[in-house]
């Protein structure tokens, strides 16, 4: 599924008619069923993946692009400074920015947003987050020399951040990129691509693991900033796999969900089991599910996802989007809550509380300002 500042035609088209949906929504309703639901934090932009440490809630924001725009047309990208990682205060709501100014694509209206998409604390005081995209996909001459520096210098990159400064730590955007281009009959007419979007830092800092949602592989990053391609994952009924999220069980195997790409049906998407000591071969560990965006495991070792929408990506609108629990090897999620806006990334907290990003992809203004919540939903 081809995106960043290279978007294919029927993603482009996807996102346009999502943007279209949002107009016509209030930002207001946050959802239905038997869950409580709170606010926690609002005006965020284009926030997707969550991550707690040391009791505060840290989001990427994906920002909104910027002012300097490629020639007018129906692919039209946008690129700026406005991509960041925040912390935020679970009881006052208050946003603070831990890093900013990175890289960010979107639209003109900031619709289809992409930057830092995924993130993962090692410990408290160290994040790690991946920015989408690859330095391979940015063009000459179409933005200001600065900025095209600053493209090639982060998109696709793996990012330590820590005490407000950030270090490149892995080029995989690039080295997906490359291997896409070796391995284009897999999904013959959209390789070479490259798009990273999940991320899993372990504890320690050791294991550092990105799954990318171009090039539908799990990737591993070592110590010495190589990146390595581990595993491809197969290709649904319809496009590519689009795998968007990754967390370690309790049982020390990592999971894989995915989004799937257009012209796939509701209940496509699975979750897939990967233990690279034990068996190093993945295997469906569920199915049924529909347009994953954030998954992982709560407090009480339930396999949670957050559906962007219940209606596929092709049919994507606001109200649509739900998180469920996935029970192993089932082939229906439980819906814990749905009619959520957009909802991207996922976090668990304490007493089995779930912490979702919603408005994760919209228009970065809306009714005068960026619409990208956080909720807090107790089951």
């Amino acid at each position: 599924m081809r995106t960043g500042i290279a978007v294919g035609a029927a993603v482009a088209a996807v996102l346009a008619a999502i943007a279209l949906g949002v107009a016509a929504v209030s930002a207001g309703a946050q959802g239905s069923g038997g869950a409580h639901i709170r606010v926690i934090a609002s005006g965020l932009d284009n926030p997707r993946d969550l991550d707690f440490a040391g009791g505060a809630l840290y989001v990427a924001e994906a920002g909104h692009g910027g002012g300097h725009c490629s020639p007018a047309g129906p692919n039209q990208i946008c690129a700026g400074l406005t991509s960041k990682i925040s912390r935020i205060h679970i009881r006052s709501g208050v946003v603070q920015h831990v890093v900013g100014h990175l890289i960010s694509t979107a639209g003109a209206d900031g619709s289809a947003a992409t930057g830092v998409d995924g993130i993962s604390i090692a410990r408290p005081g160290v994040i790690f987050g991946i920015e989408t995209g690859s330095r391979d996909t940015v063009p000459s001459g179409v933005f200001p020399a600065r900025l095209t520096r600053a493209a090639r210098a982060q998109l696709g990159r793996l990012i330590k951040v820590q005490m407000g400064r950030h270090w490149r730590v892995g080029d995989v955007g690039h080295r997906d990129f490359v291997w896409s281009s070796h391995h284009q009959n897999l999904v013959p007419g959209q390789f070479p691509d490259a798009n990273p979007y999940g991320v899993f830092v372990s504890s320690n800092g050791r294991q550092r693991w990105v799954v990318d949602a171009g090039a539908n592989t799990i990737d591993r990053v070592d110590r010495r900033h190589r990146v390595h391609v581990v595993k491809f994952i197969p290709n649904p009924p319809a496009s590519d796999a689009v795998p968007t999220c990754i967390d370690r069980g309790p049982d020390g195997a990592y999971y894989i969900s995915e989004l799937t790409g257009g012209g796939n049906a509701p209940g496509s998407a699975r979750v897939w089991r990967f233990a690279p000591r034990d068996h190093p071969r993945l295997t469906v560990w569920a199915r049924g599910l529909t347009a994953v965006t954030g998954c992982g495991f709560d407090s009480r070792g339930r396999f949670i996802a957050v559906e962007f929408s219940t209606l596929g990506l092709d049919n994507a609108a606001p109200g649509t989007g739900a998180v469920v629990r996935v029970p192993p090897h089932s082939t229906t999620p439980v819906t814990i809550v749905g009619g959520l806006n957009f909802p991207g990334g996922f976090a668990a907290g304490p007493k089995g509380r779930l912490f979702v990003s919603t408005w994760s992809i919209a228009p970065a203004k809306n009714n005068g300002g960026p619409t990208g919540r956080v909720i807090r939903i107790t089951p």
